[in-house]
Protein backbone atom coordinates (compact mmCIF):
# COMPACT_ATOMS: atom_id res chain seq x y z
CA UNK A 1 0.00 0.00 0.00
CA UNK A 2 1.18 3.65 -0.75
CA UNK A 3 1.42 6.64 1.79
CA UNK A 4 1.91 9.91 1.25
CA UNK A 5 2.20 12.95 3.69
CA UNK A 6 1.48 16.49 2.66
CA UNK A 7 3.93 18.28 5.34
CA UNK A 8 2.48 21.71 4.90
CA UNK A 9 -1.16 21.23 6.14
CA UNK A 10 -0.40 17.82 8.08
CA UNK A 11 -2.63 15.38 5.79
CA UNK A 12 -1.99 11.64 5.41
CA UNK A 13 -3.16 9.70 1.93
CA UNK A 14 -3.30 6.51 1.35
CA UNK A 15 -3.83 4.37 -1.61
CA UNK A 16 -3.08 0.99 -4.03
CA UNK A 17 -0.08 0.22 -4.95
CA UNK A 18 0.38 3.67 -7.37
CA UNK A 19 -0.27 7.71 -5.96
CA UNK A 20 -3.03 7.62 -8.36
CA UNK A 21 -6.60 9.33 -6.66
CA UNK A 22 -5.28 8.63 -3.05
CA UNK A 23 -7.57 9.62 -0.41
CA UNK A 24 -6.92 11.31 3.20
CA UNK A 25 -7.62 10.00 6.08
CA UNK A 26 -9.53 11.07 8.68
CA UNK A 27 -8.82 10.97 11.88
CA UNK A 28 -5.18 11.82 10.86
CA UNK A 29 -3.22 8.07 11.86
CA UNK A 30 -0.59 8.54 14.42
CA UNK A 31 2.97 7.93 12.68
CA UNK A 32 6.24 7.65 14.19
CA UNK A 33 9.47 7.07 12.72
CA UNK A 34 10.75 3.31 13.37
CA UNK A 35 14.11 1.47 13.07
CA UNK A 36 14.60 -2.67 13.17
CA UNK A 37 16.85 -5.31 14.12
CA UNK A 38 17.99 -8.16 15.38
CA UNK A 39 18.94 -6.71 19.65
CA UNK A 40 17.75 -3.92 21.03
CA UNK A 41 20.95 -2.20 21.03
CA UNK A 42 21.67 -2.59 17.38
CA UNK A 43 17.88 -0.82 16.74
CA UNK A 44 18.67 2.22 18.59
CA UNK A 45 21.95 2.76 17.45
CA UNK A 46 20.25 3.19 13.76
CA UNK A 47 17.78 4.94 15.42
CA UNK A 48 20.41 7.60 16.92
CA UNK A 49 22.55 7.59 13.88
CA UNK A 50 20.64 7.79 10.97
CA UNK A 51 21.24 10.86 9.18
CA UNK A 52 17.49 11.61 8.20
CA UNK A 53 13.93 10.79 8.78
CA UNK A 54 13.57 9.29 5.22
CA UNK A 55 16.84 6.93 6.45
CA UNK A 56 13.95 5.29 8.95
CA UNK A 57 11.00 3.23 8.95
CA UNK A 58 7.52 4.42 9.25
CA UNK A 59 5.38 2.85 12.03
CA UNK A 60 1.55 3.71 11.26
CA UNK A 61 -0.02 2.81 14.54
CA UNK A 62 -3.84 1.40 14.15
CA UNK A 63 -4.45 0.40 17.20
CA UNK A 64 -2.87 0.37 21.18
CA UNK A 65 -4.09 -1.62 24.53
CA UNK A 66 -3.08 1.03 27.57
CA UNK A 67 -4.07 -2.12 29.62
CA UNK A 68 -2.03 -5.29 28.08
CA UNK A 69 0.58 -2.40 26.47
CA UNK A 70 0.18 -3.79 23.23
CA UNK A 71 0.66 -1.90 20.05
CA UNK A 72 -0.45 -2.61 16.63
CA UNK A 73 -0.01 -1.37 13.74
CA UNK A 74 2.08 -1.30 9.62
CA UNK A 75 5.62 -0.22 8.74
CA UNK A 76 6.33 1.54 5.85
CA UNK A 77 9.82 2.25 4.07
CA UNK A 78 10.28 5.74 2.43
CA UNK A 79 10.61 6.11 -2.06
CA UNK A 80 14.16 6.80 -3.26
CA UNK A 81 13.00 9.94 -4.14
CA UNK A 82 10.99 12.71 -1.50
CA UNK A 83 8.95 14.75 -2.52
CA UNK A 84 6.93 12.89 -5.09
CA UNK A 85 4.43 14.59 -7.62
CA UNK A 86 1.09 12.66 -6.50
CA UNK A 87 -2.83 12.54 -7.88
CA UNK A 88 -5.25 12.60 -4.91
CA UNK A 89 -9.10 12.74 -4.06
CA UNK A 90 -10.10 16.48 -3.06
CA UNK A 91 -10.50 17.51 0.20
CA UNK A 92 -11.73 21.09 0.84
CA UNK A 93 -13.87 22.94 -1.80
CA UNK A 94 -11.32 25.16 -3.87
CA UNK A 95 -9.71 21.16 -4.70
CA UNK A 96 -13.09 20.17 -5.80
CA UNK A 97 -13.16 23.00 -8.21
CA UNK A 98 -9.28 21.90 -9.28
CA UNK A 99 -10.63 18.34 -9.69
CA UNK A 100 -13.59 18.83 -11.76
CA UNK A 101 -11.38 19.45 -14.87
CA UNK A 102 -8.68 16.85 -14.05
CA UNK A 103 -10.57 13.85 -13.91
CA UNK A 104 -11.81 14.05 -10.31
CA UNK A 105 -8.00 14.42 -9.05
CA UNK A 106 -5.39 17.01 -7.95
CA UNK A 107 -1.90 17.31 -7.90
CA UNK A 108 0.01 17.44 -4.73
CA UNK A 109 3.39 17.18 -3.49
CA UNK A 110 3.74 14.27 -1.13
CA UNK A 111 6.35 12.77 0.84
CA UNK A 112 5.73 8.63 -0.28
CA UNK A 113 6.41 5.39 1.21
CA UNK A 114 5.57 2.10 0.57
CA UNK A 115 4.26 -1.16 2.74
CA UNK A 116 7.62 -2.87 4.15
CA UNK A 117 7.61 -6.40 5.15
CA UNK A 118 9.16 -8.78 7.70
CA UNK A 119 8.95 -11.63 5.74
CA UNK A 120 12.59 -11.61 4.81
CA UNK A 121 13.43 -12.28 8.36
CA UNK A 122 14.29 -15.35 9.52
CA UNK A 123 11.32 -16.39 11.44
CA UNK A 124 13.18 -18.13 14.48
CA UNK A 125 15.13 -14.65 15.09
CA UNK A 126 13.35 -12.56 17.68
CA UNK A 127 13.54 -8.88 16.20
CA UNK A 128 13.34 -5.44 18.36
CA UNK A 129 12.19 -2.08 16.97
CA UNK A 130 13.16 1.81 18.52
CA UNK A 131 10.40 3.83 17.87
CA UNK A 132 10.59 7.71 17.78
CA UNK A 133 13.46 9.92 17.81
CA UNK A 134 16.90 10.11 19.45
CA UNK A 135 15.59 12.55 21.90
CA UNK A 136 12.68 10.41 22.91
CA UNK A 137 12.35 6.77 21.60
CA UNK A 138 10.55 3.69 23.44
CA UNK A 139 12.16 -0.21 22.89
CA UNK A 140 9.81 -2.39 21.76
CA UNK A 141 9.79 -6.17 20.77
CA UNK A 142 7.91 -7.31 17.44
CA UNK A 143 5.87 -10.76 18.26
CA UNK A 144 3.87 -11.02 15.78
CA UNK A 145 3.04 -10.44 12.05
CA UNK A 146 0.38 -11.13 9.97
CA UNK A 147 -0.75 -10.51 6.37
CA UNK A 148 -3.95 -8.54 5.88
CA UNK A 149 -6.57 -9.11 2.99
CA UNK A 150 -4.27 -6.11 1.34
CA UNK A 151 -1.01 -7.87 1.45
CA UNK A 152 0.28 -5.65 4.11
CA UNK A 153 0.97 -7.03 7.31
CA UNK A 154 -0.06 -5.94 11.00
CA UNK A 155 2.65 -5.91 13.39
CA UNK A 156 2.26 -6.57 16.98
CA UNK A 157 4.46 -5.21 19.41
CA UNK A 158 4.79 -5.25 23.06
CA UNK A 159 7.36 -3.21 25.28
CA UNK A 160 11.07 -4.70 25.66
CA UNK A 161 11.45 -3.31 29.60
CA UNK A 162 7.42 -3.29 30.33
CA UNK A 163 7.34 -0.17 31.49
CA UNK A 164 10.61 -0.72 33.50
CA UNK A 165 8.59 -2.90 35.59
CA UNK A 166 10.80 -6.40 34.59
CA UNK A 167 13.47 -6.77 32.51
CA UNK A 168 13.75 -8.36 29.34
CA UNK A 169 15.14 -11.55 29.75
CA UNK A 170 18.37 -12.71 27.99
CA UNK A 171 17.65 -16.42 27.10
CA UNK A 172 21.38 -17.61 26.16
CA UNK A 173 22.22 -16.59 30.00
CA UNK A 174 19.81 -19.13 31.49
CA UNK A 175 20.38 -23.22 32.05
CA UNK A 176 18.70 -24.90 28.83
CA UNK A 177 17.42 -27.52 30.93
CA UNK A 178 14.86 -24.60 32.84
CA UNK A 179 15.28 -21.95 29.96
CA UNK A 180 11.80 -22.39 28.21
CA UNK A 181 9.95 -22.82 32.07
CA UNK A 182 11.57 -19.73 33.19
CA UNK A 183 10.86 -17.73 30.24
CA UNK A 184 7.63 -18.82 29.86
CA UNK A 185 6.86 -18.27 33.94
CA UNK A 186 8.49 -14.71 33.28
CA UNK A 187 6.37 -13.98 30.59
CA UNK A 188 2.95 -15.17 32.32
CA UNK A 189 3.60 -12.15 34.83
CA UNK A 190 4.26 -10.33 32.18
CA UNK A 191 0.76 -11.26 30.64
CA UNK A 192 -0.90 -10.36 33.31
CA UNK A 193 0.55 -7.73 35.07
CA UNK A 194 -1.94 -5.19 34.02
CA UNK A 195 -4.78 -7.32 34.08
CA UNK A 196 -5.18 -9.81 36.91
CA UNK A 197 -5.77 -8.86 40.52
CA UNK A 198 -3.26 -8.66 43.00
CA UNK A 199 -3.59 -12.09 44.16
CA UNK A 200 -2.63 -13.69 40.84
CA UNK A 201 0.12 -11.85 39.87
CA UNK A 202 1.41 -12.71 43.41
CA UNK A 203 1.36 -16.24 42.81
CA UNK A 204 2.42 -15.51 39.14
CA UNK A 205 5.79 -13.99 40.27
CA UNK A 206 6.10 -16.88 42.96
CA UNK A 207 6.18 -20.11 40.05
CA UNK A 208 8.74 -17.44 38.33
CA UNK A 209 11.14 -16.81 40.94
CA UNK A 210 10.60 -20.68 41.59
CA UNK A 211 11.73 -21.78 38.06
CA UNK A 212 14.59 -19.19 38.05
CA UNK A 213 16.20 -19.91 41.61
CA UNK A 214 15.89 -24.37 40.11
CA UNK A 215 17.42 -22.96 37.55
CA UNK A 216 20.42 -22.07 39.33
CA UNK A 217 20.79 -24.38 42.06
CA UNK A 218 19.06 -27.60 40.54
CA UNK A 219 22.33 -29.18 40.83
CA UNK A 220 22.66 -27.90 44.96
CA UNK A 221 19.31 -29.39 45.83
CA UNK A 222 19.09 -33.20 44.59
CA UNK A 223 16.71 -33.98 47.59
CA UNK A 224 15.10 -30.78 48.02
CA UNK A 225 11.47 -30.27 46.47
CA UNK A 226 12.40 -27.99 43.74
CA UNK A 227 9.65 -25.78 43.43
CA UNK A 228 9.45 -24.84 47.13
CA UNK A 229 10.38 -21.25 47.02
CA UNK A 230 11.63 -21.75 51.03
CA UNK A 231 14.58 -24.02 50.27
CA UNK A 232 15.63 -22.24 47.73
CA UNK A 233 15.85 -18.79 49.27
CA UNK A 234 17.72 -20.50 51.73
CA UNK A 235 20.10 -22.38 49.03
CA UNK A 236 20.43 -18.15 47.93
CA UNK A 237 21.61 -17.42 51.03
CA UNK A 238 24.27 -20.10 51.68
CA UNK A 239 25.24 -19.06 48.21
CA UNK A 240 26.01 -15.44 49.19
CA UNK A 241 23.23 -14.02 47.51
CA UNK A 242 21.43 -12.33 50.67
CA UNK A 243 19.29 -10.12 48.51
CA UNK A 244 17.83 -12.50 46.56
CA UNK A 245 17.15 -14.65 49.07
CA UNK A 246 15.43 -11.88 50.66
CA UNK A 247 13.29 -11.61 47.77
CA UNK A 248 12.60 -15.17 47.40
CA UNK A 249 11.26 -15.02 51.24
CA UNK A 250 9.13 -11.93 50.59
CA UNK A 251 7.56 -14.02 47.31
CA UNK A 252 6.94 -16.58 49.75
CA UNK A 253 6.03 -14.55 52.28
CA UNK A 254 3.59 -13.22 50.26
CA UNK A 255 2.11 -16.27 48.91
CA UNK A 256 1.79 -17.45 52.07
CA UNK A 257 -0.70 -14.24 52.45
CA UNK A 258 -3.14 -15.93 50.00
CA UNK A 259 -4.71 -18.41 51.84
CA UNK A 260 -7.19 -17.74 53.89
CA UNK A 261 -5.72 -19.98 56.99
CA UNK A 262 -2.96 -17.73 57.08
CA UNK A 263 -4.68 -14.39 57.38
CA UNK A 264 -6.96 -15.88 60.20
CA UNK A 265 -4.22 -17.21 62.29
CA UNK A 266 -2.05 -14.35 62.17
CA UNK A 267 -4.20 -11.14 61.44
CA UNK A 268 -2.71 -10.53 58.09
CA UNK A 269 -4.45 -8.23 55.78
CA UNK A 270 -5.44 -9.53 52.24
CA UNK A 271 -2.95 -8.54 49.80
CA UNK A 272 -3.13 -5.45 47.88
CA UNK A 273 -2.15 -4.03 44.45
CA UNK A 274 0.93 -2.58 46.22
CA UNK A 275 1.72 -5.71 47.27
CA UNK A 276 1.48 -7.03 43.54
CA UNK A 277 3.95 -4.06 42.74
CA UNK A 278 6.36 -5.26 45.22
CA UNK A 279 6.29 -8.80 44.18
CA UNK A 280 6.95 -7.80 40.62
CA UNK A 281 9.63 -5.49 41.63
CA UNK A 282 11.01 -8.35 43.84
CA UNK A 283 11.23 -10.97 41.01
CA UNK A 284 12.47 -7.86 38.67
CA UNK A 285 15.55 -8.00 41.21
CA UNK A 286 16.13 -11.77 41.34
CA UNK A 287 16.03 -12.02 37.72
CA UNK A 288 18.75 -9.23 37.40
CA UNK A 289 20.74 -10.67 40.23
CA UNK A 290 20.62 -13.84 38.24
CA UNK A 291 22.09 -12.87 35.43
CA UNK A 292 19.00 -13.89 33.07
CA UNK A 293 18.41 -10.15 32.08
CA UNK A 294 19.60 -8.77 29.04
CA UNK A 295 21.05 -5.59 31.08
CA UNK A 296 20.96 -4.89 34.51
Amino acid sequence: MFLGIDKNIGLVYEGGNTPWGARALFPTPNLFDLQIAETPEEALNKLVKSLSEFDRLLFREDSFDPVSIVRRGRIYESEKSQPRECYVLPVNEAERDEARSKNGVVKKSLFCYRGYRLTAWIPSQQIFAAIGSDGAYSMWRIVSNDRMYSSEELVTMRPLYFLGALPDLSPSNIPEQWRAQVQDTVNKVVDSMYKANADSIVDLCRHAASASLCARFYRDMPRLDKTDLGPLARTAEEKGLRIVASCAKTLADLHSRLKPNIQMHHGCRPVSDRDAELAVQCLSFLLRDLGYARSP
